[in-house]
């Protein structure tokens, strides 16, 4: 499978120790369905995928106590530096991590109808239109991430490039067993509390504003 993302990067002494002490505890590795890593019966399970550094992580486990989330990120720095936001907040026993692609754990270590809600927080844009088979919200891709969705599941996302973010509408807006909650063609508003990512202030540094989308999977059988 090939994926398209940074180059893995280096971490610190501590940011490796404690990646040896919670990865084979908290850890998603090849092989380890989600169904086998521990997850309370009754947990609401949403996943991030590309969570960056985790600081959006440790908002939801904060304000979310009752959900198990999934954390989903390529970039071996990031998920160091999540893990050690996670332990240093208190909430990293309720998060399991990967560092395997999206599509892999969807595909391979997610079952259908497992996950409550999906986050996809300032995507790669990939601008140049040869790269555009490169960004990660694609038709196949929607389809997937729909089958893993319990009926009233949500997919949010937000982007602070107006084509990336069009992109993703017009994809989303077509894809079968999903609602646009802002209308066809619509976007819904910056939810109240969210915090300001890394990704959503260099937007903001740059003169650019975000733009969020909200879905819930339909009732009916997709």
């Amino acid at each position: 499978m090939r994926t398209h993302g940074r180059k893995n990067g280096f971490v610190t002494m501590g940011q490796e120790a404690r990646l040896l002490k919670w990865l084979p505890r908290i850890g998603l590795p090849k092989g380890r369905r989600l169904a086998d890593a521990g997850i309370p019966d009754d947990a609401p399970v949403v996943m991030e995928i590309g969570f960056g550094n985790g600081d959006f992580l440790v908002y939801l486990a904060k304000q979310n106590p009752d959900w198990t989330l999934v954390g989903v990120e390529i970039y071996l720095p990031g998920v160091a530096k999540a893990v050690g936001r996670l332990e240093d907040a208190g909430v990293i026993e309720r998060c399991r991590i990967t560092q395997l692609p999206a599509q892999y754990v969807l595909t391979h270590q997610v079952a259908a109808g497992q996950l409550d809600g999906i986050y996809i927080n300032h995507p790669d844009p990939w601008p140049k239109p040869r790269h555009h088979k490169r960004r990660i919200v694609q038709k196949d891709f929607a389809a997937l991430m729909v089958s893993r969705l319990k009926p009233g599941g949500f997919i949010k996302l937000a982007s602070d490039i107006e084509a990336l973010a069009e992109w993703m509408r017009e994809i989303l807006d077509a894809t079968p067993g999903l609602t646009n909650v802002a209308g066809g063609g619509g976007y819904v508003a910056r939810e109240q509390n969210r915090p300001l990512t890394k990704f959503e202030q260099r937007g903001i540094d740059a003169g650019r504003e975000s733009y969020f989308l909200h879905y819930v999977r339909e009732e009916s059988d997709v």
